[in-house]
């Protein structure tokens, strides 16, 4: 056995992924040498950087691929010859090694640098290796591999995107559309390189493959998912590497949101986090999936978007009740009974609205911008039911402790959740109501205030 399923290092996962994909393999330990031999004669002759194969300088830079001293000799034999000569030293996995790759073989005189394995170093740089060796100890079969990487790449503008996740099967619902994208271009002898879907921005970009990887999903066999996402280059003058995670609970969110009955609200919710987008001019997807989303923004850093499921212009919600509560409860992991709670004193607050047949509170709650404020609206709105008469208290202090404002310390950081989640409950509820009284058009002014910090 030579290879298997995740064994820690990514560069290696990812390509070992990319290189089962590409033979039609389902399990990485059926991988042999003759399938190994088999690689290296289809997918050799594809990596040129003179066929059009793009931006293999920011993967190997310095390599025989790139390398203007190769330049006039047959780049393809030289990458052949190198990928030979790991075939001929590889050796089956044992229990332990010094290899950075399987940590399950010897190095033994494999010593690599940035041309063979990406963010690594140069030789001259001995601060970037571990005990200032000339070079990063990699076991033949583990550098072999990585010479392969590119299959299961995206490329992003000059970067690249990579996935490490923690489970195997979706490594391979990465790969499999990169991979993919490759073949047709063999097919068609139209070389162009790594998979690229046009996306400028990673954070955008990791999104739509989340959504293609969801598409490929089967008997959630994707279930408590969590992706490392590695956004990269190795170009020589400007190397660089951003790390993005997906926590699982992000993930299942998704997983739910491109179930068929949810995708126009979910695609709602997400078009309102994009910034500077002229909608009456858009005529496809292209016109701005490489906008900033602050959708994708706060996922990621695994901040509230509650406020996104709202439309304070129109007074009325993006999404469905059933898509917002799976969001509370998965991603901000929000207990049942305190939704239930808020619905419950969000009714009482629609009856108290209608009585006064006014729309004043509900204005006074959309413009609120501190906790001070929004706790001021709630005070005038129990002196209204009070004037009202109301049989029923507006909330009781066990409600407005526990469910309204629970464990915010003296910041109350998440008050704008609970004003939120009590207005998306109010437009659900007075909908009719503000249609009738003409009261959407008087909010068509208000500002959104999704740029405010958490």
């Amino acid at each position: 056995m030579i290879f298997t399923a995740l064994m820690g290092n990514p560069f290696v996962d990812a390509a070992v992924c990319a290189i089962c994909e590409w033979l039609g393999i389902d399990d990485p330990e059926e991988i042999d040498q003759q399938y190994l031999q088999q690689l290296v004669a289809e997918v050799a002759p594809l990596m040129q950087s003179e066929t059009g194969w793009k931006n293999l300088h920011s993967i190997y830079p310095n390599s025989v691929l790139v390398n203007p001293s190769f330049k006039n000799q047959n780049r393809v034999a030289l990458l052949e010859d190198l990928c030979h000569d790991y075939l001929r030293q590889v050796e089956p996995l044992g229990s332990m090694g010094d290899c950075l790759g399987c940590g399950r073989r010897d190095s033994k005189k494999v010593r690599l640098k940035r041309q063979n394995i990406p963010l690594t170093g140069s030789g001259a740089l001995l601060n970037f290796f571990p005990t200032f060796q000339e070079g990063v100890g990699y076991c033949a079969a583990c550098a072999l591999a990585v010479q392969f990487l590119p299959l299961g790449l995206v490329a992003t503008s000059g970067r690249f995107l990579m996935m490490h996740a923690n489970i195997w099967s979706a490594q391979r619902y990465w790969s499999r559309r990169c991979v993919e994208d490759l073949q047709q271009q063999y097919s068609r002898q139209e070389i162009n390189g790594c998979y690229n879907p046009g996306y400028f921005k990673a954070k955008n970009a990791l999104f739509f493959m989340a959504k293609e990887m969801i598409s490929y999903e089967e008997e959630n066999d994707l279930e408590n998912l969590s992706l490392t996402i590695y956004d990269f280059s190795n170009y020589a003058q400007d190397p660089k590497l951003d790390l993005y995670q997906i926590p699982s609970k992000v993930f299942n969110f998704l997983r739910y949101c491109y179930q068929r009955q949810f995708q126009s609200d979910w695609l709602q919710v997400v078009r309102a986090g994009y910034l500077k987008v002229d909608w009456n001019k858009v005529e496809s997807e292209d016109d701005y999936k490489n906008k900033f989303n602050l959708v994708f923004e706060k996922l990621l850093k695994q901040q509230s978007i509650l406020g996104f499921f709202l439309n304070r212009r129109a007074r009325n919600v993006r999404a469905g009740w059933q898509l917002l509560s799976c969001y509370l409860q998965e991603v901000r992991q929000m207990e049942l009974t305190r939704i239930e709670a808020i619905q419950k004193i969000g009714d009482s607050i629609a009856e108290t609205i209608r009585q006064s047949d006014r729309d004043r509170r509900l204005k006074q709650l959309e413009r609120s911008k501190s906790y001070a404020e929004c706790r001021n609206v709630l005070r005038f709105l129990i002196q209204d039911r009070i004037a009202q008469g109301q049989p029923e208290p507006l909330f009781t202090l066990t409600e407005y402790m526990e469910y309204l404002f629970p464990n915010t310390g003296e910041e109350f950081t998440n008050w704008r959740e609970s004003r939120d989640l009590l207005l998306f409950h109010l437009y659900e509820q007075l909908h009719d109501w503000l249609i009738e009284k003409d009261y959407v058009s008087e909010a068509d002014e208000m500002e959104e205030d999704f740029m405010e910090e958490e």
